[in-house]
C-alpha cells in the first residue's frame, strides 16, 4: 500500500514536470504591469543556432577574398600602370610651344606675324589684311586636344602656300615642361625638361606692294569683263626672283586656319571661279597666240624662214580634198591680214602665217613640223614643271602624235593638228609661271631660269639655249612692234618701253575664252617679265586682259615705293 502510494506520487511529480514550459512563465510576465516594454523587459531572447554561425562566417569569407583579390588585381596585375597614373597626377607634363616664324616681303614688312593672346597656350597667326596674298602664303591647322584636354596635335601644320612647303623651317622646335601637383591640384614646383625653340623667319622675294596692285588690276578686270578667274605673275629675267604671284579668286588665309566659319569655307567650294586653285603655278589653261613668238624662234634657228620674208595671207589657209575636191580643209585666222613679214605676223597675231611656219603649205613652203615644235618648246620649259621654289605645280601638256594616239584612240596626226599647235590649240596646255619663264629666256637671251621665292635664294639656271642672239633680237623687236602699233598698243606707255604679246585661247567649244599677255621691260635693257591671264570670258571680249596690265604697271609707277623698278 504504501508502495503504491510512492508509486502514484512519482507518477504525479513527473507529470506535473512534463507539463512544465518555461516560455509560458517567461511570457506571463507580460501581465505584470511594473515591466518596461520599452526596454525589453519581459520579451523572450532567444540564443543564435549553428547556421547562422555557419553562414556568417562564409560572408566573412567571400568578402575577404574579394578585398584580397581586388588588391592583388591593383598591386600585382595592374601596379605598374596604376603607379605611372599616380606619377602622373603627381607630376604633369605639359608642351611648351614655339613662336613660328614671321614672313617678310622683300623690303621687310611683315605678311605673317604672331598674335599672343591672353591664356592662350599658343600664339595664333596673324595675315595681312590686304587682298591678293592667300594663295601665296597659304594657311595652317593649329595644335588640336581630344575630349581630355590632351593635345593629339602639338604642331602648326601647314596646309597651303609658304606655310606648307617651308612648313618645318616656320615651325621651330616645341620644349617640355614638367609641374609638380599637391593633392588639390596647387603647383608646387615646375622643372622645363626642354625649351622650345623659335621657327625661322623668311623673307621673300615678294615686294608687298606689287602683290597688293598686281591682284587689284586683275580682279578689276575679271569682274568687269565676265571671265572666270585669272591669274598673274613678274619675275626678275636676270636672277628668277618672283616679285608678285596672284590668283583670283582667293580664299582668307585666317578664315581656313581658323576652320569655324563654315559658311564661307561652304560658299568658297561651290565658287566655280575655284578659290582654292593657285591658278599661277597649278592651273592648266590653254595658251593661244603667246606662243607665237617661240614658234617664231624655232622657225629662225631651224632655217624655215627669214624674219624679212613676207607671205600672203588672205584670211584663210585651204588644203584641197583629194577625196573630195567640194570639201578642202579650211583653217582660218581672225581677219585678212594681208602680206606680212615675222614682225608684222607677231605685232597682230597672224594664224595663217604661223599656220605656214608651223606645219608647212603643200608643197610649196617647209615648216617645222611637230616634232621640232614639240623640242624646241621644251627648251623653253613647255611641257615640265619649272621647278619653282616652294610650290607645287602643274606640267602641262605639249601636243604630240603619242598623247594623240592615246587621247584619241590610236588617231593617226595630221596636218591640221600641226596648224593648231602652232597657235597654241588642240590641246595644249600650260600654266602662266610656264609662259613667264618662257618670256624671261627670250628676254635674257636664253638662260630658262628656276623661279625662286626665299630671297637668299641663289640664282638656278635650269636650261641655256644655244640660240643665236641675232634670232632673239628679232622675237624682241617684234613684241615691242606688238605694244608700239600691233594687239597690245594699251601697253605702250610713256615711262616705260614693253615689248609683249596677246593672246586669245578659244575654249569650250569656241564658246568662251582665255585672255593673255605677256611680255618684259624695260624693251632695251630686260629686267622684269610678266604675264597676265584671264580665264573662261566671253568669247566676243573687245578689252584683252592687256588692260589689266596696263591699269598695274600705272598704279606701281604712280607708287614712290615701287617706281624705282622702271628707273633701273
Amino acid at each position: 500500500m504504501k508502495n503504491n502510494f510512492k508509486k502514484r506520487k512519482r507518477s504525479f511529480l513527473k507529470k506535473k514536470k512534463d507539463n512544465f514550459n518555461i516560455d509560458t512563465a517567461f511570457l506571463n510576465t507580460k501581465n505584470i504591469s511594473n515591466l518596461d516594454t520599452q526596454k525589453f523587459e519581459g520579451v523572450l531572447e532567444k540564443p543564435l543556432g549553428l547556421k547562422s554561425f555557419v553562414y556568417f562566417f562564409l560572408v566573412c569569407l567571400l568578402v575577404s577574398l574579394l578585398f584580397i583579390s581586388k588588391t592583388f588585381y591593383m598591386q600585382i596585375v595592374k601596379g605598374d600602370e596604376y603607379l605611372k597614373k599616380s606619377i602622373a597626377n603627381y607630376h604633369r607634363e605639359y608642351v611648351l610651344f614655339s613662336k613660328r616664324g614671321i614672313i617678310f616681303d622683300r623690303n621687310g614688312k611683315e605678311l605673317v606675324w604672331n598674335e599672343e593672346k591672353e591664356n592662350a597656350e599658343f600664339p595664333k597667326r596673324a595675315y595681312i589684311k590686304q587682298e591678293g596674298f592667300s594663295h601665296l602664303l597659304g594657311f595652317l591647322s593649329y595644335p588640336q586636344k581630344d575630349k581630355s584636354g590632351k593635345y593629339f596635335e602639338k604642331e602648326y601644320i601647314g596646309k597651303g602656300g609658304i606655310e606648307k612647303y617651308f612648313n618645318q623651317t616656320l615651325n621651330g622646335k616645341l620644349g617640355k615642361i614638367i609641374l609638380q601637383v599637391n593633392s588639390v591640384g596647387e603647383i608646387v614646383s615646375d622643372n622645363v625638361i626642354s625649351e622650345s625653340e623659335d621657327g625661322q623667319n623668311l623673307t621673300l622675294t615678294i615686294d608687298k606692294n606689287i602683290q597688293e596692285q598686281m591682284f587689284q588690276a586683275l580682279k578689276t578686270y575679271v569682274q568687269e569683263n565676265g571671265f572666270v578667274g585669272g591669274a598673274a605673275s613678274i619675275m626678275n629675267v636676270q636672277n628668277g626672283q618672283v616679285l608678285g604671284m596672284v590668283s583670283f579668286p582667293e580664299y582668307s588665309s585666317e578664315i581656313l586656319s581658323e576652320a569655324k566659319d563654315k559658311e564661307t569655307i561652304k560658299t568658297y567650294l561651290y565658287d566655280k571661279g575655284k578659290p582654292f586653285l593657285n591658278k599661277a603655278v597649278y592651273g592648266e589653261f590653254t595658251p593661244g597666240s603667246v606662243v607665237k613668238p617661240f614658234i617664231a624662234i624655232a622657225a629662225l634657228e631651224n632655217d624655215i624662214i627669214s624674219p624679212y620674208t613676207k607671205v600672203f595671207t588672205n584670211g584663210k589657209l585651204v588644203i584641197p580634198n583629194k577625196w573630195n575636191p567640194n570639201n578642202p580643209s579650211v583653217f582660218r585666222d581672225w581677219r585678212n591680214q594681208g602680206t606680212v613679214d615675222m614682225f608684222d605676223a607677231i605685232a597682230w597675231s597672224s594664224n595663217v602665217y604661223f599656220y605656214r611656219i608651223g606645219g608647212g603649205y603643200l608643197n610649196e613652203f617647209k615648216g617645222l613640223g611637230i616634232k621640232l615644235i614639240e623640242e624646241n618648246l621644251a627648251l623653253f620649259g613647255f611641257g615640265s614643271k619649272t621647278e619653282i621654289e616652294g610650290f607645287a605645280e602643274k606640267k602641262g601638256l605639249l601636243p604630240s602624235p603619242e598623247w594623240k594616239k592615246k587621247a584619241f584612240k590610236n588617231s593617226p596626226w595630221n596636218v591640221g593638228n600641226t596648224y593648231y599647235t602652232s597657235i597654241g590649240q588642240f590641246g595644249f596646255l600650260t600654266t602662266p609661271m610656264q609662259v613667264l619663264v618662257g618670256i624671261s629666256a627670250i628676254a635674257n637671251d636664253g638662260e630658262v631660269l628656276k623661279p625662286k621665292i626665299l630671297l637668299n635664294s641663289e640664282k638656278e639656271v635650269k636650261t641655256v639655249l644655244a640660240y643665236k642672239k641675232k634670232n632673239f633680237d628679232v622675237i624682241k623687236k617684234a613684241m615691242r612692234q606688238t605694244t608700239t602699233s600691233g594687239t597690245t598698243q594699251a601697253l605702250n606707255l610713256d615711262f616705260v618701253q614693253i615689248a609683249s604679246k596677246s593672246g586669245s585661247a578659244q575654249i569650250k567649244g569656241r564658246t568662251k575664252m582665255n585672255s593673255w599677255v605677256v611680255g618684259f621691260f624695260p624693251y632695251d635693257k630686260p629686267k622684269y617679265a610678266f604675264v597676265f591671264l584671264a580665264e573662261n570670258g566671253p568669247k566676243d571680249t573687245k578689252k584683252s586682259v592687256a588692260h589689266a596690265a596696263k591699269v598695274f604697271f600705272e598704279s606701281i609707277y604712280q607708287n614712290e615705293e615701287t617706281k624705282k623698278y622702271f628707273e633701273e
